[in-house]
């Protein structure tokens, strides 16, 4: 590493070892998991889909989310604010 005025590298003067989550992380949920089981639209199939999933909240929105049962996309469904 290259020496920088005051005597610190790289690292410390973009924060170090501070833990950042990654887009990917999601939050750990509860033991009791909420489920849901409805009627969602398939993008892919272009048609509504039964699907069963389970529901996450995200900035006080909740969302049913699953997998297309005919063609293994992605549905997910607008429940509403908690």
């Amino acid at each position: 590493m290259v020496e920088v005025a005051h005597g610190r590298t790289g690292p410390e003067l973009r924060g170090g070892d501070r833990h950042r989550p990654h887009r990917g992380e999601r939050q750990q949920e509860g033991p009791m998991a909420e489920s849901y089981t409805g009627e969602a639209y398939c993008v892919k199939c272009k048609a509504k889909r039964e699907f069963t999933g389970h529901v996450e909240e995200t900035n006080g929105r909740r969302f049913a989310k699953g997998i297309c049962p005919e063609c293994g996309t992605k549905v997910t469904r607008i429940l509403g604010k908690a």
